[in-house]
């Protein structure tokens, strides 16, 4: 019975010793990935299987989160930059204090504007006129200076931030005290139509004077823009307009409120006379329907 024990017990080791084996090689070739192994009484049996280990998807992942992170703080960094430490002349900018020492109310009437783009264009505002022209800067040893066609030109220094209010002193040659102006918004007064208003077919349209280059544009919904080009660039004046068979009345806005009465009248189909001078009707690509000598 001693001896059917000990060979009952080995029998059981042994098998116990085999079962532990084909674990072994399960798990190994599962860590692999590509392979299963089966045993039974009939011996190993090994099954094909695709790779599901996630650890791809973890090496693809890491790189679009540092991405996403130099982003983010590339983004950081250009709101600091800007909020604390832009001193570019680029932006709309209000005289609150001339070179007398007399200050200006922002929000007041009358207030004139600046407006430089990152192009090199330059906006004097007032009201509902405009004089646009074009700026340079240069920075000599240090000094950055600001030069353009319409006066807005001297060395200048920027301080302040985007929280506090952005500082602009122009300094004139010729002239001991800056110009102080404040980095803003440009705020134009909006002009009604009339209610009665209705509009003119014969009227509607562009008319140029070519010996002055001045251009009146009169719209269908009542506005007018007026368009005069000389040596300090383009003065643009723009508002609202009615008429009768004697008068155009034309209201823009500079100081305060202004209304013009111009006499005019037709000399033909396409020539406009008004205050006495002819203008004469545009095509739509500028150019004139008819020339003075032909119209």
């Amino acid at each position: 019975m001693e001896e059917n024990k000990d060979f009952f017990a080995e029998t059981e080791n042994t098998q116990t010793s085999a079962e532990t084996n084909n674990d072994a090689v399960e798990t190994s070739a599962n860590a692999q990935g590509n392979v299963t192994v089966y045993a039974d009484e009939d011996g190993p049996t090994a099954v094909f299987t695709e790779d599901t280990t996630p650890n791809k998807k973890k090496s693809i992942q890491t790189p679009i989160i540092i991405a996403a992170a130099i982003v983010v703080a590339f983004i950081a960094a250009f709101f600091v930059f800007t909020a604390f430490f832009n001193s570019s002349i680029v932006g709309t900018w209000v005289l609150v204090e001339d070179s007398n020492g007399a200050t200006h109310d922002e929000a007041g009437d009358g207030v004139t504007y600046y407006t430089l783009d990152k192009d090199g264009n330059i906006t004097k505002s007032v009201g509902t006129i405009t004089q646009k022209s074009t700026y340079t800067v240069t920075d000599k040893n240090g000094t950055k200076y600001v030069n353009s066609s319409n006066g807005f030109s001297g060395s200048y220094k920027i301080s302040g931030n985007v929280f506090t209010g952005r500082t602009f002193e122009l300094t004139v040659e010729g002239v001991e005290n800056p110009f102080i102006f404040k980095s803003t918004t440009l705020k134009k007064p909006v002009l009604k139509v009339p209610d009665t208003f209705k509009k003119n077919d014969k009227l509607t349209g562009k008319w140029n004077i070519p010996s002055y280059d001045i251009t009146y544009e009169f719209s269908a919904d009542g506005t007018f823009l007026v368009d005069m080009y000389g040596k300090y660039g383009t003065i643009t004046y723009e508002g609202v307009y009615t008429y009768d068979d004697e008068k155009i009345t034309v209201t823009f806005y500079a100081d305060s409120e202004t209304t013009n009465d111009i006499p005019y009248a037709f000399d033909g189909n396409n020539t406009l006379v008004m205050n006495g001078m002819g203008y004469y009707k545009m095509n739509s690509d500028g150019s004139l329907v008819a020339t003075p000598d032909q119209a």
